[in-house]
């Protein structure tokens, strides 16, 4: 009876080997490197996690981070931090379907494009004045003195526009940014969606993913590929691949 069950058990242990050894080995390698969104310069120091099970996290000593993860759908995140402050945040999602080396670099942006910016960012930007009678007394002031010489200088135009009879039309958007944008002809006319995509970029410092741009706009996903795609062929934006993503960065036409 006792060598009955040594057999039995046996057998089963040999059962099970095979699929215990193919679970090992399906794990799946990934590593890859963190990089500052704009310098492309490598973070040392960056905290790595991934929402595996158990969860795993590592801090990038030297820029560079390595995960053993079994086939499944994972999530990547990276955060850089200076003086307990979050500075850079980036996230990527992966899908390991077998065993194998995954290559995921990381590219950090400035926190605040992540929804964390803080109240003192904020009062940093826009700080609240102190004697509001005192500025808006101030600011009538500055306009009755523009005014007087927006006048002196209308009059002055229309005397010269009437003495050489020539008139000169010039086409174009000018930003705050102070990127100036010409229509390659002079009667074309700049599509009004295209603009709006091209204010949107503007407004995000001139840099922002495909992703990001398709949350902020009316239009479906398939229409705003379109606008980038010609956007990118006028030579107003370029393109670069990221994960599974796109970054769009405005480009100088000055």
């Amino acid at each position: 009876m006792k060598t009955r069950n040594s057999i039995l058990f046996l057998f089963i242990l040999l059962s099970i080997l095979p699929t215990a050894m193919a679970a090992a080995n399906s794990s799946a390698t990934v590593h890859g490197a963190t990089y500052e969104w704009n310098t492309f310069e490598p973070l040392e120091n960056t905290i790595i996690a991934v929402n595996s099970t158990p969860s795993q996290s590592v801090v990038a000593k030297y820029g560079t981070y390595s995960f053993d993860l079994n086939p499944g759908i994972y999530t990547i995140t990276a955060e850089y931090y200076q003086n307990e402050t979050l500075i850079y945040f980036a996230e990527e999602d992966i899908v390991i379907t077998d065993a194998g080396n995954y290559v995921i670099d990381l590219l950090l942006y400035p926190a605040y494009s992540e929804g964390l910016i803080t109240e003192e960012d904020l009062a940093e930007i826009a700080p609240i004045e102190e004697n509001p009678k005192s500025t808006e007394a101030n600011s009538q002031s500055a306009v009755g003195t523009f005014s007087i010489i927006f006048i002196v200088l209308a009059l002055a135009v229309i005397g010269t526009y009437s003495f050489v009879h020539k008139k000169k039309r010039t086409d174009q958007v000018t930003y705050k940014t102070e990127v100036v944008f010409k229509p390659e002809e002079e009667n074309e006319e700049f599509p009004s969606d295209l603009q709006e995509v091209l204010d949107i970029i503007i407004a995000n410092g001139g840099r922002i993913t495909q992703k990001d741009l398709r949350s902020k706009i009316r239009y479906s996903e398939g229409k705003v590929s379109l606008m980038l795609s010609e956007l990118e062929a006028k030579g107003y934006v370029e393109k670069f691949r990221k994960g599974r993503g796109n970054v769009i960065i405005l480009k100088d036409r000055k």
